[in-house]
């Protein structure tokens, strides 16, 4: 009976994951367990979203050349330490610090960036070629 029930219990935490996994971490505070996988990954997922924010303002503003990838860079590393150490409230004696977190996934939420933020300017600021 009691194997049945602790079955059910594994069975429901091994169902949680994603968005809901993180939100109940994020509401335990500093007491949260995560593994290092977690914790890559809810981080990735906020260098993704944050890269297409940036994205999109810089393309707005607009920002253009080193400006632009300076202000990504430096507004990303910002965001990704508050992050880090605000929201998720990650211990660092266990996990080494955000120096792992900030240089995980570079290429990926860099493009990302990139991609919107020249699809935002485009769209906003670069009238229509003149017909031949």
């Amino acid at each position: 009976m009691a194997s049945k029930a602790s079955g059910k219990q594994r069975g429901n935490e091994a169902k949680k994951e994603g968005l809901a996994l993180y939100m109940e971490r994020i509401h335990q505070g500093p007491e949260a367990e995560w593994t290092k996988d977690e914790l890559l990954t809810c981080i990735h997922w906020q260098k993704q979203l944050t890269a297409i924010i940036l994205g999109l303002v810089c393309g707005i503003v607009p920002l253009t050349g080193l400006e632009g990838f300076f202000t990504f860079l430096a507004l990303q590393l910002v965001s990704t330490a508050a992050f880090y150490r605000i929201v998720l409230r990650v211990n660092e004696e266990v996990h080494g610090g955000v120096g792992e977190a900030l240089a995980d996934g570079f290429p990926t939420f860099t493009a990302l960036f990139v991609l919107i933020w020249v699809l935002a300017y485009n769209l906003l600021h670069v009238s229509a070629l003149p017909s031949a």
